[in-house]
């Protein structure tokens, strides 16, 4: 079986659709939402819409949670504040119907799905450093976390002497008596300074995971965002992935 893990798609329809494509393409098995379908981006109804029709599971991100009103926008900086008021008065009933049956966290087989982090999922905690990565390892006990929200890929992995490492390989082999923490990035917002959407494919009977990068049109996703009123400062973010 090959899992494909999506997340933070961030309303950017543009990037959905290329993804989609190229999850055919790989011939996924099963696809995983791991939360923030809006926010930022100006087409909210048709992501959720699409990311109902084609994920298995499908995970509340805090962008999803603040468009319910589950939260303040006080939490968010300016300009996740103004897309957010853009976001809640623009959403249907039913995409908040949809995203109200959203999962905070799941758990399949030996591994754990989260949006922001194991430790209290609710509370949103980012993963930022080595030393975020290394506690996050006392809140599961699965071979492997996949977590979103800093929209920065990343794969970290505990050996059997508790020490704490950041791979730098494309694809990893998942290996006994290792734990993995793993950013699975961003579709619609990469924040690592590769604008392409991405995503992780899981391959279970080759026990790997990897990072797949998939290129979209930029420009047209920034042209819909300016429509609708959108700061430059989200717009322009987009082309260079930061």
């Amino acid at each position: 079986m090959k899992y494909g893990f999506f997340s933070d798609v961030h309303a950017n329809l543009e990037a959905l659709k290329a993804c989609i494509i190229d999850f055919r393409s790989e011939k996924l098995d099963k696809l995983f939402f791991l939360g923030d379908a809006v926010g930022y981006g100006p087409f909210p109804d048709e992501c959720v819409k699409l990311i109902n029709e084609v994920a298995s599971v499908k995970l509340m991100g805090n962008h999803d949670y603040a468009a319910l009103g589950l939260m303040e926008t006080d939490y968010f900086n300016q300009y996740a504040a103004e897309s957010m008021g853009w976001t809640k008065s623009s959403i249907s009933r039913k995409t908040t119907e949809i995203m109200s049956d959203f999962d905070i966290q799941y758990a399949i087989e030996d591994i754990l799905l989260v949006h922001s982090s194991p430790k209290e999922p609710e509370f949103w905690h980012y993963i930022l450093d080595m030393d975020d990565a290394r506690e996050s390892f006392d809140y599961f006990n699965q071979h492997l976390c996949l977590v979103g929200h800093t929209h920065r890929p990343y794969i970290v992995y505990k050996d059997e002497s508790d020490e704490v490492f950041l791979s730098k390989q494309a694809e990893e082999e998942l290996i006994e008596g290792r734990r993995y923490l793993v950013n699975i990035g961003s579709v619609g917002q990469p924040r690592d300074g590769d604008p392409r959407s991405c995503y992780l494919i899981f391959d279970n009977e080759k026990k790997t995971i990897r990072h797949k990068r998939v290129t979209y049109n930029v420009k047209a996703t920034q042209k819909d965002m300016a429509k609708i009123g959108m700061p430059d400062y989200l717009i322009e973010r987009l082309a260079v992935g930061r």
